[in-house]
């Protein structure tokens, strides 16, 4: 398994429920889950209720297009989305799409 360090903006962080380290980002906060992409959102899934509401819908095994997720600053898309295999120190981090106008 790799340890993987998660990136929280703030507000995505309150509104999901993990505990707030900083303003500006969560980092630093390191998550054993597994292989691939999917393992670490199944992992948040299962911890974070409002995880799976915004970020990952563990049912359906699929993204909720609500927030976007970078591997190492390039973005999930650019990789092999949720079947990436992580390494070990790899950082994912997670922004909420604003919306409005």
């Amino acid at each position: 398994m790799a340890k993987v360090s998660i990136v929280v903006l703030p507000s995505l962080a309150e509104t999901i429920g993990i505990e707030v380290a900083s303003k500006e980002v969560i980092s630093g906060r390191e998550i054993e889950g597994g292989r691939s992409v999917r393992d670490i959102l199944n992992r948040l899934s299962t911890r974070y209720y409002r995880f799976e509401k915004l970020v990952f819908d563990i049912n359906a095994q699929k993204l909720t297009g609500r927030v976007i997720i970078f591997l190492n600053d390039r973005a999930l898309e650019q990789v092999n989305g949720l079947e990436t295999i992580l390494q070990n120190g790899d950082t994912l981090t997670f922004v909420p799409i604003v919306e409005g106008g």
